[in-house]
């Protein structure tokens, strides 16, 4: 077997109106019912207490209708600089983690995901991510209101969280690059 290697990316951005949807969203996911994630084997070991996994196609949750149309405007730039013009979003979900929480390696599917920032304290637990060539793990050094996209077949996880609430925001997406009457736009599709 031989391994080829090619430049990739984990892309690195800012929600920019973060700071003025964050109370909104948090507001809204405080009042979702609590459903929480435990599962321990001896690879995998999962404990997230709050998170709606489950409606992750649902776009019509009051926090997503928040979230979107930010996400849609600060998503452009990546989705662009990868000569891709239009997104098929095709889960959205958060997780809130309290202290000792944590998500063991793990993938997903489609062609991209990510993890918006919107509740981190400083101290709270970092993403790691692992390259697929050499199998180097690399902590993604963010603060609150930062976003990553990155493959979704990289391998990753979130290290087990200290005492301060973390909330993050999950999706993934596919991507597409063509053209709307011959010019680049970007347009976003929620597949249900």
């Amino acid at each position: 077997m031989k391994k080829i290697r090619i430049d990739d990316c984990i892309f690195h951005s800012k929600i920019k109106n973060h700071l003025k949807i964050k109370n909104d969203i948090l507001f809204e996911i405080d009042k979702c019912p609590i459903n929480s994630l435990h599962l321990e084997s001896s690879y995998y070991s999962d404990s997230i207490s709050k998170l709606d996994w489950y409606k992750n196609s649902d776009f019509n949750r009051p926090w997503v209708k928040i979230f979107l149309p930010e996400f849609c405007k600060d998503v452009e730039e990546i989705i662009f600089s990868m000569c891709y013009n239009r997104i098929n979003l095709m889960e959205l979900w958060f997780q809130q983690y309290l202290e000792g929480d944590t998500h063991g390696w793990h993938i997903h599917g489609d062609h991209f995901t990510g993890v918006y920032y919107l509740e981190f304290p400083e101290g709270c637990s970092q993403t790691e991510i692992v390259s697929p060539y050499n199998l180097t793990i690399k902590k993604i050094d963010v603060v609150e209101g930062d976003f990553i996209v990155f493959p979704s077949h990289y391998i990753h996880r979130g290290l087990p969280n200290t005492k301060k609430r973390k909330t993050i925001i999950s999706y993934n997406f596919s991507a597409i690059g063509d053209s709307i009457n011959g010019k680049p736009a970007l347009n976003l599709n929620l597949l249900k």
